[in-house]
């Protein structure tokens, strides 16, 4: 009989944990997605609301709140032993405010470069943590494709071909997690992105630089939606 009860005592914590585990990653999918909203306005070009976008950023930083008093005491079991991991949701929060400021003065060219500070956060909390997902490694990706393109515009083609070695190895990690994902509605987005990136890739390895300065305008305009999608 106590066995039975003993089994039955495991199987109830096991199960606590599990949902308090997906309850974390469901609202910070939640959170990043929101974010997505947030800089998909700051992004978009022609008129922008300031009104609207400032709410939206004050909204994203009572949600980040939120679940600071939720999960700071009580972190999930893969966060349970990270020292920094209270530190992420005042990064999220420094962010926000940091963007909020540059929409104030309506700078928004400098507020667009801010944004990336959301997804770094949450790289470096899965990278710490060992908690990497499709959107953290297609975020490493994209970085390193884009570094590599500022090195081309600023004639560093050395600089880009040392860089680009980098980029097939975590490109294996995209692949990998998208493995994972396992949805084909995805899978049929990522395709358009990944042909254009096997145009780029290889018009670098060839030192072609001015085909892989064209190519990378297609790959960056067909990234944003694939990269919102991949959440």
């Amino acid at each position: 009989m106590k066995k039975v009860i003993y089994t039955m005592l495991f199987l109830f914590a096991t199960s606590s944990i599990s949902l308090a585990q997906s309850s974390f990653d469901k609202d910070m999918t939640k959170l990043h997605s929101d974010i997505f909203k947030s800089c998909g306005m700051i992004k978009s070009k022609g008129a922008k609301d300031n009104a609207k976008i400032l709410n939206s950023l004050a909204a994203l930083k009572e949600e980040i709140s939120k679940l600071q008093t939720e999960y700071v005491k009580n972190p999930p079991k893969e966060y349970a032993k990270d020292p920094l991991f209270a530190s992420y949701f005042f990064q999220m929060k420094d962010v926000a405010d940091i963007l909020s400021e540059r929409v104030n003065r309506n700078d928004y060219k400098a507020a667009v470069m801010n944004c990336s500070g959301f997804c770094k956060t949450f790289n470096k909390m899965h990278m710490i943590n060992g908690t990497l997902d499709l959107t953290d490694v297609m975020f490493m990706w994209y970085s390193q494709i884009s570094m590599t393109n500022f090195m081309i515009n600023a004639g560093n083609t050395k600089g880009a071909s040392m860089n680009a070695k980098k980029i097939p190895g975590l490109y294996k990690m995209v692949l990998t997690q998208k493995s994972k994902k396992n949805s084909s509605a995805f899978n049929e987005e990522f395709n358009k992105l990944d042909k254009s990136y096997q145009v780029w890739i290889k018009a670098v390895e060839n030192n072609n630089f001015k085909d892989a300065q064209s190519e990378a305008k297609t790959f960056n305009s067909i990234f944003p939606l694939v990269f919102k999608s991949s959440l």
